[in-house]
């Protein structure tokens, strides 16, 4: 059929325009959640590698500090130990540790002893607060009365290492103390990374420690690279006693440059950018769930206060010195001169015993990790038991709870990390199979009338048109209730509830979906008074309800009834969305509000669904504090009942 070449001309321009919107309103979207992309998946990454390589130099460095607070625990309780007895101590603690260089005590800031003494002879005698080097920072010691990691400094007799000062502090009757002396420990600095094979880079990323004497930003690199740190790295700062180191990393090819091309809009097109997006959300919240556990174990090491008791071979407690009370089961001069048998439960006795007569008969470390209800509260403890003589062992223990927690809390965490990945895979599937539909249907038949569009009737335009315009506002709807979805799980999509008239907004939805229930013959009517009011948010309400109304339509026929009713009580609201259409089985209302179940549903005129919109209407209404239910039987119709709580 001839046409005039006006009309020729406005049809392509109309496609345009429609086809212009919908690629518009995709690629706003995709600038909204792919910002940044690339690098943030690279920094995430590398932060999460950061952590662990920092945990690890942490527990590394901690376990060969403990050794000279054990040191200076059992000096609290013999301060007048002489360099034999000291020899056995240190032989005990450090004889297989190939980290650790020499350990040494010295009385009054004086070295008196060191282990192992060959080829260190001439350092006995020394006093650290004449030494040029060692006196500011023994003198800081002392002051802070914490342990001090000095370093890495290059040692007389050749390498580099890190040099753990403790000072040791004397109690006396009336809760004053003096100060009795220093114990040190050389750490040997390569060996410590090599044991937990630390290295300056990897197949993928350089890294830095900064921070000689724990000065943290404000001091020198003392490994890897200095220039990684002016070049905008990811950072994380190593805990120490005193101070803090900064471990940097980043790519070895450096920063690139990650701004947006056509290609990556294409790749948009075909939605997993969109999928790219929702990981990078997903990893950053584990990692602050990951920095909370982190600031947890910080905390535990920075209030740490050891145990420390002297218990002879028939389990009796000889010496005490607790650092904090609280921690002991009980007050400690009703501990003095009991036996573990006398304080626990024969279970827990003959627990303890065991260990104690292992360190007697191995004269070996043995370290054991136990609860204890203390004043109705549980605590989680780690102990060593050095052997002492013949006859005693000494026992350290330390308050581990804060950290028990924290791997509890971390495995919650990797559990939701696997809902999380199951949901991205739901959402994976949703995009690839309902939302290329629509656009499929627009370009093949725009292609058909920009190529044939003369050979059309009027009739034949209008109903591709039509079809066109239906994938339009299909796209719409699902990208709608996929955006809302997803920023309900990221926690970006306000709630601001109020009182607002029920009827006035039953009424706005049957007003703007009539049109689709009169094309299929369906009656849409309500039965709510005037002046019902509910307290809710308006916006999530009013999703709740289109959609409802929407589903009710979709699977209704000719001569089929639609109402919206509603029911006060005393203490909520009930709505309840009655349709006489298809109905459903059992087990697909069993399935309605699960994600990982969710499937595409076709209703009685072939429109096309996903199911997430029902997720939506339940994820809203249980944000309200209400619950959604629905009651079906096949053939006979469908009512969704919401019930929201009334305003307190």
């Amino acid at each position: 059929m001839p046409v005039s070449s006006k009309s020729s001309n406005y049809s392509p321009l109309l496609i345009a325009i429609i086809s212009l919107v919908v690629f518009v309103f995709i690629i706003l979207q995709y600038t909204e959640f792919s910002n940044d992309k690339k690098e943030k998946d690279i920094r995430a990454e590398l932060d999460e590698v950061l952590i662990s390589k920092k945990s690890q130099l942490e527990k590394a460095l901690y376990s060969r500090i403990y050794y000279t607070k054990g040191v200076a625990a059992y000096i609290t309780i013999n301060p007048n130990i002489d360099a034999a007895i000291f020899e056995n101590l240190a032989n005990e603690l450090i004889k297989n540790d190939t980290v650790i260089s020499t350990m040494a005590i010295s009385p009054n800031s004086i070295l008196s002893a060191i282990y192992p003494m060959k080829g260190h002879e001439s350092a006995v005698g020394l006093n650290l607060l004449e030494h040029p080097e060692r006196k500011i920072i023994v003198e800081k010691t002392i002051e802070t009365r914490n342990t001090f990691i000095a370093g890495p400094v290059e040692l007389v007799e050749g390498g580099i290492a890190f040099i753990s000062y403790t000072p040791v502090f004397l109690k006396h009757g009336n809760d004053s103390t003096s100060f009795w002396g220093m114990t040190d420990i050389v750490i040997w600095k390569d060996k410590l990374f090599n044991e937990i094979k630390l290295n300056t880079k990897d197949d993928r990323y350089v890294y830095a420690l900064k921070g000689i004497d724990g000065t943290g930003n404000n001091g020198k690199a003392f490994w890897g690279d200095d220039k990684i740190f002016s070049s905008n790295p990811v950072t994380v700062d190593v805990l120490l006693p005193t101070g803090t180191w900064v471990f940097a990393a980043m790519p070895i090819e450096g920063w690139g440059d990650y701004t947006d091309n056509t290609e990556a809009i294409i790749i948009f097109l075909y939605i997993s950018a969109f999928i790219i997006s929702l990981l990078i959300f997903f990893l950053s919240r584990a990692m602050i769930k990951l920095r909370n556990n982190e600031k947890e174990l910080t905390a535990l090491f920075e209030s740490m206060q050891d145990i420390v008791i002297q218990l002879n071979s028939k389990g009796e407690y000889i010496k005490i010195a607790s650092a904090n009370q609280k921690l002991l089961y009980l007050p400690k001069e009703k501990l003095l001169g009991k036996s573990l048998y006398e304080i626990f439960d024969k279970e827990k006795a003959d627990f303890f015993m065991d260990a104690v007569n292992k360190c007697l008969s191995t004269k070996q470390l043995v370290e054991i990790e136990y609860p204890m209800i203390i004043e109705d509260k549980e605590y989680w403890f780690n102990a060593r038991l050095s052997y002492l003589s013949e006859d005693s062992v000494v026992y350290v223990a330390y308050d581990n709870t804060l950290k028990k927690r924290a791997e509890e809390r971390l495995i919650e965490s990797e559990k939701k990390m696997q809902e999380l990945n199951k949901t991205k895979d739901k959402f994976f599937s949703i995009i690839a199979h309902d939302l290329k539909n629509p656009f499929i249907t627009i370009i093949g038949f725009s292609d058909l009338l920009i190529t044939e569009f003369s050979e059309f009737s009027d009739e034949e335009k209008i109903y591709y048109l039509q079809e066109m315009k239906k994938s339009a506002h299909l796209s719409h709807s699902l990208l709608q209730n996929l955006l809302q979805w997803s920023r309900s799980q990221t926690g970006h999509l306000e709630f601001n509830p109020c009182s607002i008239s029920l009827y006035g907004l039953v009424s706005e939805n049957i007003q703007l979906l009539g049109k689709s229930a009169d094309k299929k013959g369906v009656q849409l009517s309500t039965d709510i008074p005037n002046d019902l009011m509910v307290f809710a948010d308006e916006d999530m309400l009013n999703t709740v309800l289109r959609n409802l109304i929407s589903n009710a339509i979709k699977f209704s026929s000719k001569e089929d009834k639609i109402n919206i009713g509603a029911i006060e009580t005393n203490d909520s609201i009930q709505i309840d969305i009655t349709d006489t259409g298809t109905g459903m089985e059992p087990s697909r209302v069993e399935s309605l509000f699960k994600l990982d179940e969710t499937r595409s549903t076709i209703g009685t005129d072939n429109e096309s669904g996903t199911g997430l919109g029902l997720i939506l209407c339940k994820e809203f209404i249980e944000k309200h504090g209400g619950k959604i239910t629905v009651a079906s039987h096949l053939g006979v119709g469908t009512t969704f009942c919401i019930t929201l709580p009334k305003r307190s």
